[in-house]
């Protein structure tokens, strides 16, 4: 059962010099050519008798472990050997599909893996086997991975298990380098490994609390966009003050509350003003009714001199598309998120599709509508 491919040929050889298999060649089902098909001959019939039965007697369930969808996790913990189970400890862990050719091949073919050699356990073993496995041996499995998603380029991925493996310093360093880029373009999962860091060292501390409230705004999660805003007001330190309460006032934004938004923004522009702060200034106005000052507004974005930061200019697209969207202004509003569509780094993009979306929805363009719609439900 399961013996890889590599090792097919040569199990069945033997089988065929102890006559319990026999080959020959016929038409496959559907195939154009004929091909080379194998037959139990009556000695493997009889053999394969006994083996079943003897399985039965001894309370062994076969048909699971024919199929890992149908493995119960200890029962193939107690079939493997030392070394598969260290492979299987280390898919275990992965949450997403990676490349089979990562972890050691083996005689008996453990992992599926699809036309493109990429590998993934069934989400029930997913979920299972990191349980049974002792402490040491699931941070070994989780510092694998993170290596792994270093080579592949997925820093989301790197920082789960950076955070698992309990190597939370370069989980940190991580943050401080790529952690705002993180923030600015992927969805719940870096949001769900930014809740649960524990204490972070002084040096790292206020950058992620930044990238933290970023992620909060991105996902909408209004509670613990409230909670950093309050820890960045209180930290004595006058910049992050700024922009604590500029968090607070764009959570507040979430919330609907756009009067309290708009007063905390205004506040904020005093000492600090911003092309995406007036992004933000303009929503609250245009939520307020005032449509003609959200409009003078964001018509003045960029006047005052060029933005030269291209993921900055991205946002300020994206941003300007909400406020024209909301004052009913569709058609502009499509203009903007198909800029920042153009300049958006590879990532999560369906904040865009969707905004895009709902505009040619409102104009009455069914297909194209549907169109970003389904461009949105994917990653």
């Amino acid at each position: 059962m399961r013996i890889s491919r590599a090792h097919a040929a040569i199990e069945l050889k033997k089988l065929k010099e102890a006559g319990t298999v026999t080959e020959r060649i016929a038409h496959i089902r559907a195939g154009p050519v004929k091909r080379k098909v194998y037959f139990l001959t009556e000695m493997g019939e009889a053999k394969a008798r006994n083996l079943k039965d003897f399985a039965s007697r001894q309370g062994i369930e076969i048909s699971p472990l024919l199929d890992l969808k149908k493995c119960k996790a200890e029962d193939l913990w107690a079939q493997l050997n030392p070394d598969s189970r260290s492979l299987m400890a280390k898919a275990a862990v992965f949450r997403r599909p990676f490349k089979r050719s990562a972890l050691p091949q083996t005689t008996v073919s453990l992992l599926p893996e699809d036309k493109d050699g990429m590998a993934e356990l069934p989400e029930s073993l997913r979920a299972s086997i990191p349980v049974i496995l002792d402490k040491n041996a699931l941070r070994e499995a989780h510092s694998f991975a993170a290596d792994y998603w270093l080579g592949e380029g997925d820093y989301v991925e790197r920082l789960h298990h950076l955070l698992l493996a309990n190597r939370s310093l370069e989980a940190q360093m991580l943050l401080s380098t790529r952690g705002w880029q993180m923030a600015r373009s992927t969805g719940p999962e870096l949001l769900e490994s930014l809740k649960g860091m524990g204490s972070v060292l002084p040096r790292y501390a206020k950058e992620v609390r930044r990238i933290q409230g970023q992620a909060a705004l991105r996902n909408s999660d209004v509670k613990f966009g409230h909670q950093v805003a309050q820890e960045m007001m209180l930290t004595g330190d006058a910049e992050e003050a700024v922009d604590g309460l500029e968090l607070k006032g764009r959570v507040l934004l979430l919330e609907g509350r756009s009067q309290a938004a708009l007063d905390d923004l205004i506040e904020v522009k005093r000492s600090k003003p911003s092309p995406l702060l007036d992004c933000d200034i303009a929503q609250c106005y245009g939520l307020l009714g005032r449509k003609e000052e959200a409009l003078q507004l964001i018509e003045s974005i960029g006047r005052r001199g060029g933005i030269d930061d291209p993921d900055l200019l991205e946002e300020v697209y994206f941003r300007k598309g909400q406020v024209l969207a909301s004052i009913g202004r569709s058609q502009e509003a499509i203009a903007n998120f198909s800029k920042s569509l153009g300049l958006a780094r590879p990532g999560d993009k369906r904040e865009i599709y969707r905004s895009m979306s709902s505009c040619y929805e409102k104009l009455g363009m069914e297909d194209k509508a549907r169109e970003y719609s389904r461009k949105a439900l994917r990653r």
